[in-house]
């Protein structure tokens, strides 16, 4: 299992935030006998910086010793998609940060997909699209499998 990539994904993505990261770890700390260094170092994290140095080794040692299933950029894709469904953020908020090259999630295979740009152009010349419901369909069928990817992940975050 790849948790450490796991919990990096998540909160990198912004799907988890600071107390949701403090309190995963402060849940593994309560419910188990001997905790790894990691784990407490993500307890006590005050940023994302301190939380990719907390989990760093973890996810070194995660590398050498298992294989993550599915591309990072793709989990983020998921757990974007799934910020959208929770109403944290808009399909506009969604679709920027799909298109900003300076964004994590710019590695993903999304990008290989013809209708993630047809439904990016068709927005750009229509915003009255999002309201209708085979466009937002369209965009269900496009973001499913990566929102299956980051709720897997989540999955295995709350099964640690």
């Amino acid at each position: 299992m790849t948790i450490g990539h796991y919990l990096y994904i998540a909160c990198v993505s912004g799907y988890y935030s600071k107390s949701d990261w403090q309190g995963w770890a402060d849940r593994q700390i309560l419910k188990k006998n001997e905790v790894e260094d990691w784990i407490c170092k993500v307890s006590l994290a005050k940023d994302i910086e301190e939380l990719s140095s907390a989990v760093s080794y973890k996810k070194l040692e995660e590398c050498y010793y298992e294989e993550n299933k599915s591309s990072p950029s793709d989990a983020i894709v998921g757990y974007y998609y799934i910020q959208f469904l929770e109403n944290k953020i808009s399909l506009r908020d969604l679709i920027d940060k799909l298109s900003d090259e300076d964004d994590i999630s710019t590695a993903s295979s999304i990008n290989e997909y013809e209708d993630f740009y047809s439904i990016l152009n068709e927005i750009n010349s229509n915003e009255c699209l999002l309201a209708e419901i085979s466009f937002t369909k369209k965009i269900n069928d496009l973001f499913e499998p990566f929102r299956q990817i980051a709720e897997s992940q989540k999955k295995q975050l709350e099964l640690y």
